[in-house]
């Protein structure tokens, strides 16, 4: 007995199972479209830095500066001192100020990682990412 519409079956099957590319890039492409807005700015470059990687049948990357992590989860007070001079410099409203050491404060979490990305998810569903893929096969 042969199987009616084996070959519509395997063609949705297929189709289900490529569908990870093109939804990880819109779904990546959604996260940086939710996450910049979510960023508190100074400079603007951390907002700027954040983009989509890549994306492939296996995962999606989405990347920033490196002090995305200690935006999102805080830093302790800590301790500056000079490693090769004897005297910190920086400027403190435009004159240049000096110092053997900084007390750096405590800065407060700002998670924005989980919750650009839940959003996102939220924002482009994976089920309905599916339904088409799967209809549009056969």
């Amino acid at each position: 007995m042969a199987l009616k519409g084996s070959r519509e079956f395997k063609a949705r099957l297929k189709a289900a199972g490529q569908m990870f590319k093109p939804y990880g890039r819109e779904w990546a492409d959604e996260v940086v479209i939710v996450a910049r807005p979510m960023v508190p700015v100074v400079t603007g470059r951390l907002r700027r830095s954040i983009r989509r990687r890549n994306a492939s049948a296996r995962k999606a990357t989405v990347v920033a500066h490196y002090s995305a992590i200690f935006v999102d989860a805080g830093t302790k007070a800590h301790r500056i001192e000079p490693r090769n001079a004897k005297a910190l410099r920086f400027t403190d409203g435009g004159a240049p100020r000096f110092a053997k050491q900084v007390d750096h404060p405590r800065t407060r979490p700002q998670p924005f990682r989980q919750r650009a990305a839940d959003a996102a998810m939220r924002r482009k569903p994976m089920a309905a990412a599916l339904i088409k893929e799967w209809n549009g096969a056969a």
